[in-house]
C-alpha cells in the first residue's frame, strides 16, 4: 500500500515575498501534520492482526511504547507478566501487573507500582519477587539504582522499596538492568546488572557484574546480597560492548554470565557473537572467558534456560537470516549442549519488512512445549517502538527442526 502527498505549488514572487514564507511553512507543516496522521490512521486500519494472543496494546503508536515483558508461573499455574512503557507519552517509570489462570489465553492487569521498570520476576515457592531498575527520586541519592520488591499474593500487592532494608538494592552510583534470567542454583539467587562507566566511548555504555543471596535469606535487605567485582570492557575488543547477561549454570555446575554484544559495526556482519565471563563459587569473581563467535542472536537481548529432559540449553534470539538485513524482525529457537557451539533449530516469527520486530522475549517450559511473552513492534512507528505485548507457544520444542520453520507473516492489506 502506497502513500503519497503532493506540497502545493509556489512561485517565485512568493518565495521571495518575506511576509509570505511564515504563512508559506505554516501551511506545509499543516499539510505535512494531516498527511501523518492520516497516514497512520490508514497504516493501524490496514493493519493485519498480531501474532499469538495479545495481552496489551498502545493505544498511541507514535508517543506511547510498550517494553520489558517478563513471566513467571505461580505453583498454582497462574501466570504473572510484567511489562513498562516508554516514549513521550509515558509518564514517569512504571511497571504494570497481569495474571492469566488460562495458561495464557487470557490476561487481566492486576496491579501496577510507580518507580521501577525493566525488571524480572521470579519466584521461590509461591512468593513472588520483581528485581528491576528503580529511581527513588530521593535528594543525595542515585536515581538509576537497582531496587526488589516482592508480593505475597501472586502479583496484586507488593512491597515498595525504601532503604536499604527494605528492597532499595544498589544505590551507589548509575545501574542499569533489563529482565534477564534470575537463575536459582545450589541455594543461591543469581542476577547480572550493568554498571555505567562514564569513561566508556561507545554505546553500550557498561560494565557487567554479578549480584546473590541465599535463597532462604531476606532478599530486600541488601546486606543479604554479593556482590561481584565489575569486569569492564577493554575497548581494544574488536565490538563496541555489552549488557543484558543471562546467569546460568555450566554442565560442571558452575555458574557462566552469557552477555549481549554490540557487534554491528563488525567485520563479516552483526548478530552472530555474545561474551562469556565465568564467576566464582562464592559468586565474589567474575573473569572473562572469550566471545562466542557462532551465538545465532546475539546481539539483542535473549533467555537462556537449561532443560532437564534434552539436557540442553535452550534461547529465543533475534536470529538475522542470510537473506535479511533487518535487526529483529526473526525469531528463532535455538539450542546448545554445552553453551558454546548454538544451533538455529526452528524459526518462530518471520517477517521479510524490518519495521516489525519480535524482541525481548521471557518465556517457561511448560511440558513438552515453551510458553513465552514478546515485545512486538508491529507496523508500528519502527522495530523498536514497539506497540504490543503479546503471549504465545512453541509447541513439541523438543523435537523442532528447520522443516518447521514458520512462514513469513502478513504484509498491510
Amino acid at each position: 500500500m502506497k502513500h503519497s502527498f503532493l506540497l502545493p505549488t509556489v512561485s517565485d514572487r512568493m518565495w521571495n515575498n518575506f511576509h509570505a514564507v511564515p504563512f508559506l511553512f505554516l501551511f506545509m507543516f499543516s499539510s505535512f501534520l494531516m498527511t501523518s496522521t492520516l497516514f497512520s490512521a490508514s497504516r493501524r486500519e490496514n493493519t493485519p492482526p498480531p501474532p499469538g494472543i495479545v495481552i496489551a496494546a498502545s493505544p498511541d503508536w507514535e508517543k506511547l511504547f510498550y517494553g520489558t515483558p517478563s513471566m513467571e508461573i505461580m505453583e498454582d499455574g497462574t501466570y504473572v507478566f510484567t511489562h513498562d512503557w516508554f516514549g513521550p507519552a509515558s509518564k514517569g517509570e512504571r511497571t504494570f501487573v497481569y495474571q492469566s489462570t488460562d495458561q495464557g489465553k487470557s490476561w487481566t492487569k492486576v496491579s501496577e507500582f510507580p518507580d521501577q521498570k525493566s525488571g524480572s520476576l521470579f519466584r521461590l515457592g509461591n512468593t513472588l519477587y520483581h528485581i528491576g531498575f528503580y529511581r527513588p527520586g530521593k535528594k543525595g541519592m542515585s536515581n538509576e539504582c537497582i531496587a526488589i520488591r516482592r508480593s505475597d499474593d501472586m502479583g496484586r500487592t507488593w512491597t515498595h522499596p525504601v532503604d536499604s532494608r527494605n528492597g532499595l538494592l544498589c544505590s551507589d552510583d548509575r545501574y542499569y538492568s533489563d529482565p534477564v534470567p534470575v537463575l536459582v542454583h545450589d541455594g543461591r539467587v543469581y542476577w547480572q546488572i550493568d554498571r555505567f562507566n562514564p569513561e566508556k566511548k561507545n554505546w553500550p555504555p557498561y560494565d557487567t557484574l554479578v549480584i546473590s543471596a541465599p535463597d532462604d535469606s531476606d532478599l530486600l535487605n541488601a546486606s543479604n546480597w554479593t556482590r561481584s567485582n565489575d569486569v569492564k570492557w577493554d575497548e581494544n575488543w574488536p565490538y563496541r560492548g555489552w549488557l543484558e547477561g543471562n546467569c546460568v549454570k555450566r554442565p560442571d555446575g558452575n555458574v557462566s554470565v552469557l552477555l549481549r554484544v554490540e557487534d554491528w559495526h563488525c567485520p563479516g556482519g552483526p548478530g552472530k557473537h555474545a561474551a562469556r565471563i565465568d564467576l566464582s563459587k562464592d559468586g565474589r569473581k567474575q573473569e572473562f572467558v572469550k566471545f562466542l563467535n557462532q551465538f545465532p542472536g546475539g546481539h539483542s537481548k535473549f533467555c537462556i534456560r537449561f532443560d532437564e529432559v534434552s539436557r540442553k540449553y535452550w534461547a529465543l534470539t533475534n536470529w538475522i537470516q542470510p537473506n535479511q538485513k533487518g535487526a529483529r524482525n526473526t525469531l528463532a529457537l535455538v539450542c546448545s549442549d554445552d553453551l558454546d557451539q548454538w544451533e538455529v533449530r526452528q524459526i518462530v516469527y518471520q517477517h521479510p519488512d524490518g519495521i516489525n520486530g519480535f524482541q525481548y522475549v521471557d518465556w517457561r517450559f511448560v511440558g513438552n512445549d515453551i510458553h513465552f511473552v514478546c515485545r512486538l513492534g508491529w507496523f508500528g512507528k519502527n522495530m523498536h517502538d514497539s506497540n504490543y505485548m503479546i503471549f504465545d507457544t512453541v509447541k513439541d520444542f523438543r523435537n523442532s527442526s528447520r522443516e518447521k520453520d514458520a512462514p513469513p507473516l502478513g504484509h498491510l492489506k
